[in-house]
């Protein structure tokens, strides 16, 4: 009796990178391809547009984050989302994007090129690139796929989140905008390969300004105090 078949180990299937595409945009499923395609704001604002021609409609037209909505809808972030995987920007386009030439006014900018960044890099791209905005607390606003209701009833379409907290979620979660992100490789795993540096924390430099600016603030209270005091006494 032949045993071939039952000493045969099973190989294990590698994983499929995501990333390791043609054409980037099939990074996003093909039905929330399909309904960008179909949107009227990619027929009217995105389609024939390229690198220069898609960067004030971004600025103009994203004031908050999305994916899409309860009935499938397609947000304004995911549509210029989908076109820039379509355009598949050079390195150096995406850093000018990124920094933008120094002043870093626009936030929904930086915000969709980190996206940008975490679907189409590698994970120390990703990582390194990512901490230079590890303090970064501009704020942004988020819309909910469903509205929730407050107290008095009232309907509440947006939450309000910030950019450290975007990162922490590009990271962290598997589904984004309601986008799956490729698989990440552990941080820790290339640390210990040495391909990227330990992450550096600022939790010491932060205390020490907190227990000055506190020190600062019970200074300012007894001087207040005082001077209270002396009005009353007068």
């Amino acid at each position: 009796m032949s045993t071939n078949g039952t000493n045969k180990k099973k190989i294990q299937p590698s994983y499929l990178d995501k990333r390791n595409v043609v054409n980037k945009a099939y990074l996003i499923e093909p039905i929330i391809r399909h309904r960008i395609q179909d949107s009227l704001f990619y027929k009217q604002y995105l389609y024939l547009t390229n690198e220069a021609t898609i960067l004030p409609i971004i600025i103009d037209q994203i004031n908050y984050i999305a994916g899409t909505d309860s009935i499938g809808k397609p947000s304004p972030f995911l549509s210029c989302l989908f076109r820039l995987l379509e355009l598949d920007p050079s390195q150096e386009i995406i850093d000018t994007y990124l920094t933008q030439l120094g002043y870093n006014e626009f936030k929904y900018l930086t915000a969709l090129i980190l996206i940008y960044i975490r679907l189409t890099s590698s994970a120390n791209v990703i990582y390194s690139t990512f901490d230079k905005y590890g303090q970064d607390f501009r704020k942004l606003r988020v819309k909910l796929r469903t509205p929730e209701f407050s107290k008095e009833g009232l309907p509440i379409n947006y939450k309000l989140s910030f950019m450290d907290e975007w990162i922490d979620s590009l990271l962290n979660d598997e589904r984004v905008v309601n986008i799956i992100l490729p698989r990440l490789v552990p941080r820790l795993s290339l640390v210990e390969s040495e391909i990227l540096e330990p992450r550096k924390y600022y939790l010491d430099s932060d205390a020490s300004e907190d227990d000055e600016t506190e020190t600062n603030n019970d200074i300012h209270h007894q001087q207040n105090n005082s001077d209270d005091f002396e009005s009353d006494s007068d």
